[in-house]
């Protein structure tokens, strides 16, 4: 059996006033903020701090992580990983300051509840929602 090598990427379930940021990947779908640890980064809550202001402008607090889940990105997608499998650790946070400047890599923003927040998501994103509002 081969070993199974993946990146490492974290999510950010960024409340503010009772709601969740879920961002569109044009090549994706609905996502969530966040990103793969590079090289060289050791703490992990301000490599997901780095990722956040990167990707759509907003200061966060990083709270507990409270899910984990694998996902491989599909082939087809067009997605600059296309094929990379990644072990996501989701994390609560909440929103600390600043305006949403969406960077390139998404296109648009939804804020969500518990009551709206069935989207499509990628596989592992809706257990993870689930798992999210079942605090």
């Amino acid at each position: 059996m081969d070993d199974l090598v993946c990146f490492i990427g974290q999510k950010a379930f960024i409340e503010k006033d009772g709601e969740l940021l879920i961002l569109h990947d044009p090549s994706m779908g609905l996502d969530l903020p966040g990103g793969k640890v590079m090289e060289g980064e050791s703490d992990l809550s301000k490599a997901l701090q780095r990722e956040v202001k990167e990707e759509t402008g907003l200061e966060i607090v990083v709270e507990k992580p409270f899910y984990t889940w694998f996902f491989t990105i599909p082939l087809d997608s067009g997605h600059r990983s296309a094929g990379k499998k990644i072990f996501n650790v989701g994390y609560r946070c909440m929103y600390a300051s600043g305006e949403i400047k969406l960077s390139r890599e998404h296109d648009k923003y939804f804020w969500v509840n518990k009551n709206n927040y069935s989207y499509h998501l990628k596989s592992g994103f809706s257990d993870a929602l689930k798992a999210y509002y079942e605090k």
